[in-house]
């Protein structure tokens, strides 16, 4: 009888915690629908916390993930981090414009304020950090046990270098698709109008200079005498090194060494 109440108490304990067990252990697929969401809903980045990136990197994983560990809080001051953010950004923004499948490639951004356990486990007390979190799991699993560390001093902070990057890995065409710089147009667009109508007023009265022989005769001499300097010809007066070389019936034209030339060298830097 005793053995048949503690066997009827464990089932019970058991069929109360069974669902406990499951939400504590999310599934795959309620993984991937999370990722969308906050995919769809950030334009292609998911803000983390230190359980949202545990649960995210945690096996199995039928989806690619960049993760990027940064420290973005003014009394932190990581350049840096401010620097590449926009850029990792920029990349996540066109990935999910571009219409690519969406658990080929997440993006995820964990800041150290949200972070600190993270850190903390992983060792680093440096930012910003990026891995990348192969599939473990589907048509694009990898045999890897690490995930992929980006190397910013090889492959730098730009979003174009960044993209390469994640190409070369995925096998596919990761896309930078920045957006056009209206100010910057418009202020070179005011800069050329401006150099126009400068010279519109200023015509008038520099076209007796223009015109002037004197002028292009000054213009003439001004460039044959930077043609004698570069081309080494006060060089030849000052050390008067022969024309040309002769040696066993043949001639050097060119004067071997960083500080000796031949008579004819300067005429040839000229000419070219």
């Amino acid at each position: 009888m005793e053995v048949r109440n503690f066997f009827f108490i464990f089932l019970f304990y058991f069929i109360l915690l069974l669902p406990l067990c499951y939400a504590a252990k999310p599934s795959l697929e309620s993984k991937v629908a999370l990722l969308n969401q906050a995919t769809s809903q950030n334009l292609g980045v998911v803000e983390l916390d230190s359980n949202l990136y545990d649960e995210f990197v945690a096996k199995p994983r039928n989806y690619s993930m960049a993760i990027l560990l940064t420290a973005l809080d003014p009394q932190i001051n990581c350049i840096p981090c401010k620097e590449f953010d926009p850029e990792f950004r920029l990349v996540a923004r066109s990935w999910l414009e571009a219409g690519n499948e969406p658990s080929r490639l997440y993006f995820g951004v964990l800041d150290f304020k949200n972070g600190r356990e993270v850190y903390a486990k992983l060792g680093l007390n440096n930012a910003p950090t990026l891995f990348y979190f192969s599939p473990t799991t589907g048509p694009y699993a990898k045999d890897v046990s690490e995930p992929s560390k980006y190397e910013f001093n090889r492959h730098g902070f730009s979003a174009e270098e960044f993209a390469s990057y994640l190409s070369g890995i995925l096998g596919t065409q990761v896309p930078v698709k920045r957006p056009l710089n209206y100010f910057g147009i418009f202020i070179t667009t005011i800069l050329i109008l401006g150099a126009i109508a400068s010279l519109k007023l200023m015509y008038p009265m520099m076209e007796s200079v223009i015109r002037s022989k004197n002028t292009w005769a000054a213009i003439s001499l001004a460039s044959v005498v930077i043609l004698m300097m570069i081309s080494g010809h006060m060089w030849n007066h000052i050390r008067g090194p022969p024309y040309v070389y002769y040696q066993n019936s043949q001639v050097s034209y060119i004067a071997h060494g960083f500080s000796n030339q031949f008579g004819i060298e300067s005429q040839i830097v000229a000419v070219v």
